[in-house]
């Protein structure tokens, strides 16, 4: 009996504990529940448990079927669902798997368009949609931000954005000499010749970067060889007379000492903060109305270290120049303010700027000394006095000035374009000695320009630097008075020798002769020769192309109706191949008009090319020639007289350097 009752006993509780026993219709499974999977080989029960399948039963629905109810009848017909079908086997337990309460039928969780449906087929009501559903969205969103951002960094690594290419393109416009861009320590051994005289030249040199600071020292030797030219008072050359003596041209004067500093460097032109103290390379101030590509050294026999400073920021600032950080000879700055920064944060305001400019030649030669009397040969007008550079007899401080405004009505990361005016004028002092009668009479000028700069490529960076003005001035002005060629024409302003002796000085020539038989000095030429002239109207166009840091290219034409007010300008340089680096400069000043380009006058012209080749490791050979002027004695009939006057006289000349380098480039 007692078997049979708890036989009886387990029956009614298994039978209490089924499932159709604990059916309720208002019954709805919490929400964290529903998404719960179920391990392979189990189907929920619909109660949030996860139950093992019978043998012989169909098993339940996969992960993400929307289930029919099973107190309520069948729904309308619509869309179709996307439940499994019943008679598959159950597939493995999806991300997020959705169990539909047994008792209700819910929305379903999918995240496509088409899980967007009741069980009934119904799409739900706006909002319906738990906030639960949107948030994957959300995620995904985020992720493909993440994606493009971090694929926007890997692109910006492989074509990294660059600084925008502004100022001088061309590292040695204006230089007669090349500096590599590379570390490099080395001893240079070669031969020169200046002037039919041989020498053989010993150059020790180093150069160091760091970063934006760059330097290179070095202690310039001439040892003379042979001397080809003619003894005084004898028909033979000086030969080898002076054998292994100096050349002291090269230190005759104490300012020349400081040339053992070759070059040093901060930054590059239109830095906020720029230095450079070198030997080579020219100095503009501004615009160039007043000084453009002024090179303190393309005479040969002077070596100066000359400087320049330059500092700005959104609101002001100043550049800074000397000929000679020894003697300052001349000097100029030019100050600036951006008075719109001050109150308007915009790129337009920051750009738009107010400038003054002075430039100064302390002692600027009025009249160079010549040797009117001699007890043996009698009178030598065109003689001019002194030995690394003319005697000047009279002299005078020149003073200039200017204004100017700027705008960059366009900026861009490729490009900016920048119109300016400029106004300046020139006042000459009174000179000193025997010119103090001469009257000088200085004269303004007006520029309106416009500078356009352009980069492009990623890679390979290319820029473009293109300036155009128009101009117009007076007769006892000059634009770009202290130009390249200054440091020569200061003393003559031309090279017309013969023109002058024949127009000032025809017939014989006594010993207490008092006429000027020289062309004049670039001072006399401009503000006493030319006073009471029309004014002139003129032009400057000027072309710069570089591939950054491989190639540049600089042509520049500058024409006007003045006198001697025409010139040209070509310039090419290749500074960073491995195996060779070079420049060549052509300049052809002092024009009448432009139909003289290129021709076979030479006193007008001057060229300067320098390479440098890599033959092995350890081994450079460096090359160097200029036709330029130096100072040279000669006779010849330069006044028409029919007789040779002795001269001493800036003329053309050719001359080359050669050297063999043994050292080493890091």
């Amino acid at each position: 009996m007692h078997k049979y009752m708890a036989s009886l006993s387990l029956a009614i509780l298994l039978a209490f504990f089924s499932t159709d026993a604990w059916a309720q219709d208002d019954f709805e499974l919490p929400d964290d529940l529903k998404a719960k999977p179920c391990p392979e080989g189990t189907v929920p029960d619909g109660k949030g448990f996860c139950v093992p399948v019978k043998k012989g039963e169909a098993p339940a629905p996969g992960p993400k079927p929307a289930a029919v109810p099973v107190t309520k009848p069948a729904p309308a017909p619509g869309p179709k669902p996307t439940p499994t079908p019943v008679t598959k086997p159950a597939p493995a337990p999806g991300p997020k798997p959705t169990p539909t309460p047994v008792t209700k039928p819910q929305p379903s969780e999918k995240q496509d368009t088409s899980s967007v449906t009741d069980t009934k087929g119904q799409a739900p009501k706006n909002g319906s949609v738990d906030k639960k559903e949107k948030s994957p969205e959300k995620k995904t969103e985020k992720k493909i931000a993440e994606e493009q951002n971090k694929k926007k960094k890997q692109q910006d690594a492989k074509h990294p954005k660059h600084k925008f290419v502004k100022g001088e393109l061309s590292s040695f416009l204006g230089s007669s000499k090349l500096v590599t861009k590379n570390n490099r320590v080395g001893l240079r051994l070669g031969w020169q010749q200046i002037d039919l005289v041989q020498y053989l030249t010993i150059n020790p040199e180093i150069d160091l970067r760091f970063g934006d600071l760059s330097f290179g020292v070095g202690v310039p030797l001439a040892l003379e060889m042979f001397d080809g030219n003619l003894k005084e008072n004898d028909d033979w050359t000086a030969g080898f007379d002076n054998m292994g003596a100096f050349r002291t041209q090269d230190w005759d004067e104490w300012q020349e000492y400081a040339r053992i500093i070759r070059y040093l460097t901060y930054g590059h032109k239109e830095d906020h903060f720029y230095l450079n103290l070198s030997q080579v390379g020219s100095n503009s101030l501004g615009h160039g109305a007043i000084m453009r590509r002024y090179s303190v050294n393309i005479d040969p026999d002077s070596t100066r270290l000359a400087g320049q400073l330059d500092m700005y920021n959104d609101y002001a600032g100043f550049e800074l120049m000397t000929n000679s950080v020894v003697s300052w000879d001349i000097f100029g700055v030019l100050g600036f303010i951006k008075p719109l920064s001050l109150f308007l944060d915009s790129d337009m305001a920051r750009s738009f700027s107010m400038g003054f400019t002075y430039t100064a030649d302390r002692a600027a030669p009025v009249l160079v000394a010549t040797k009117q009397q001699d007890a043996s040969s009698g009178a030598k007008p065109f003689y001019a006095l002194g030995d690394a550079r003319p005697d000047v007899a009279s002299d005078a401080f020149l003073h200039a000035m200017g204004v100017d405004m700027e705008l960059k009505v366009l900026k861009t990361e490729h490009l900016d374009i920048k119109p300016f005016v400029d106004f300046s004028w020139m006042m000459p002092g009174t000179p000193s000695g025997p010119g103090a009668n001469l009257s000088p009479e200085g004269g303004n000028g007006f520029t309106a320009g416009v500078l356009g700069r352009f980069n492009f490529g990623q890679d390979t960076i290319h820029a473009l630097r293109v300036i155009a003005e128009f101009r117009t001035f007076s007769s006892t002005y000059l634009p770009g008075y202290f130009d390249t060629f200054y440091e020569v024409q200061k003393y003559f302003a031309h090279q017309r020798y013969e023109q002058v002796g024949k127009a000032q000085c025809p017939g014989t020539i006594s010993p207490d002769d008092q006429r000027v038989c020289l062309p004049p000095t670039k001072f006399n030429e401009i503000f006493v020769q030319r006073k009471g002239q029309d004014r002139h109207i003129g032009f400057y166009a000027e072309f710069n192309y570089s591939i950054v840091d491989s190639l540049s290219l600089t042509l520049a034409l500058e024409g006007s109706d003045a006198d001697l007010g025409n010139n040209f300008l070509a310039h090419l340089e290749v500074p960073a191949l491995d195996w060779l680096q070079f420049f060549v400069t052509f300049q052809q000043r002092s024009m009448g008009d432009l139909s003289n380009l290129f021709s076979n006058d030479s006193s007008d012209k001057i060229l300067f090319a320098a390479a440098r080749l890599h033959l092995l490791p350890f081994l450079f050979i460096n090359f160097r020639y200029y036709h330029t002027w130096m100072l040279r004695d000669g006779a010849k009939d330069l006044n028409g007289d029919g007789l040779e006057d002795a001269y001493r006289m800036y003329l053309p000349y050719h001359a080359w350097m050669g050297d063999l380098e043994l050292g080493w480039e890091f």
